[in-house]
């Protein structure tokens, strides 16, 4: 699925109304505002009357699907230096100005996009949206300030090294799995090529890809959009013009054999992740391969789990997404051992597994099923301002429309048992399939 999946329709929307399916309503009528200023910044207004706080975001279409070899982790360093400040604000003004007075202010980056959000009450909107503009149109990325924040990002590489297993794995598999697209980047990046960053590196980056054509704004909740938008006008309408970047990758090859990768950490027992290449955002495959990730291993009445961790016992807990977003990504599967569980008979369950459904293919009930809680987390993910700005900034970085969603819930009651075999036997091969296992220090296998 896209790294969120998302439903938004400005009618009273039938969710049951295809193959018999019992009626079950759920009113999810949202009012949204797309909006283009001449400079190209793209507006998307979420008003919500109901709602006492604003979600302010601003997402900007570059990941570190976009760095070049040697030059990994420079979109996640603007996590750091956007809030370094500019010559009309000091640094950590974004920190004084609205967490002190109960904002949440934050800031995330993607493979596809990088994202810097406030969550606020309304009297603190015009504070956002001069902080905003100011550094969207004045960042200056000066050595010193950009050496300490390296060191910043070298200490997060270092408690991640230490603290977090998972994390490593994660990258690895991506590493291990892509071997041209730039997916095999890091997203926080690789540690020599963060040391040899330049001032200008980032000041040339930034030129490029933090331009009006490349960012769209995503606000939410208690706002007025008549007003709001010329306000946004007035404060961003002076960037100036510039084409919108471009975006060229390397395609990745078919893999050809199954690759393997065994690490060792400082862990109790032993993990393991697997992934095998499937489709993009944009491929009709991406919604069976979300109908069955929820089928094998989403929550304690999936298979996976009544069998691997309940009948058999070999797995502590397990897991299984597809992540498919602008381009091709990965269906990944990971799970923790049971103390004296072998990961051989480990593999060998999870094969049987996914063997049964390219076989005997899935019940009719289990797609409802399916379905059913896809459609529920959808509705529950637009509850709050900030869920919903997500949901549609990520559909617009994704697949380049924030209206692109409405269609979502539709094309998930249209998936058949015959759809999701046909996904498993297509994607589900061993020579599509890298894995990777991490054992304590010490242990011999």
């Amino acid at each position: 699925m896209l790294p969120i999946r998302v439903l938004l329709t400005s009618l009273l929307v039938l969710c049951s109304t295809v193959r018999g399916w019992a009626k079950d309503e759920v009113d999810v009528s949202v009012a949204m505002e797309v909006h283009r200023l001449n400079n190209g910044l793209r507006v998307i207004l979420l008003p919500d009357p109901s709602s006492r706080v604003i979600s302010y975001q601003t997402w900007v279409r570059v990941g570190s699907v976009d760095e070049l070899p040697g030059k990994t982790g420079i979109a996640h360093l603007f996590e750091h230096l956007m809030f370094k400040g500019t010559p009309k604000f000091a640094a950590r003004e974004f920190f004084q100005r609205l967490e002190t007075r109960g904002a949440t202010v934050n800031a995330y980056t993607a493979r596809d996009y990088t994202v810097f959000y406030e969550d606020f009450i309304p009297p603190l909107l015009p504070t956002a949206i001069e902080l905003e503009s100011d550094r969207l149109a004045n960042l200056r990325i000066e050595a010193e300030k950009l050496e300490i924040e390296k060191q910043v990002v070298m200490e997060e590489l270092e408690l991640r090294e230490k603290n977090s297993p998972s994390g490593k794995m994660q990258e690895s598999l991506w590493g291990l799995a892509y071997t041209r697209h730039p997916y095999q980047n890091p997203v926080i990046g690789q540690p020599w090529d963060i040391l040899h960053l330049t001032a200008k590196d980032l000041n040339d980056f930034f030129a490029r890809y933090y331009v009006a054509s490349n960012v769209t704004l995503v606000i939410s909740g208690d706002i007025q959009p008549k007003t709001l938008l010329e306000k946004i006008t007035a404060a961003y309408g002076k960037l100036p013009e510039r084409p919108v970047p471009s975006r060229s990758v390397t395609a990745e090859p078919s893999q050809g054999a199954e690759r393997r990768l065994r690490m060792k950490d400082h862990v109790a027992g032993t993990s393991f992740m697997q992934g095998h290449h499937v489709s993009s955002a944009f491929d009709q495959d991406s919604y069976a391969l979300d109908v069955l990730a929820s089928i094998l291993f989403d929550g304690e009445a999936s298979r996976a789990h009544r069998r691997m961790v309940e009948e058999e016992d070999l797995l502590l807990l397990m897991s299984g997404t597809a992540y498919t977003p602008t381009y091709p990504g990965l269906f990944t599967i990971s799970g923790y051992l049971q103390q004296g569980a072998q990961l051989s008979k480990v593999e060998a369950s999870l094969e049987r597994l996914i063997s049964e459904v390219q076989t005997k293919g899935v019940q009719e009930s289990e797609v409802k099923a399916a379905v059913r809680k896809l459609t529920v987390d959808m509705v529950e993910g637009i509850r709050s301002p900030f869920g919903l700005g997500q949901l549609v900034g990520t559909s617009q970085m994704v697949l380049g429309e924030a209206e692109r969603f409405k269609s979502d819930l539709q094309k998930y009651l249209l998936v058949t048992p015959e759809a999701v075999k046909k996904v498993a036997l297509k994607y589900f091969t061993p020579d599509n399939r890298t894995f990777i296992y991490t054992t304590p220090e010490g242990a011999k296998k």
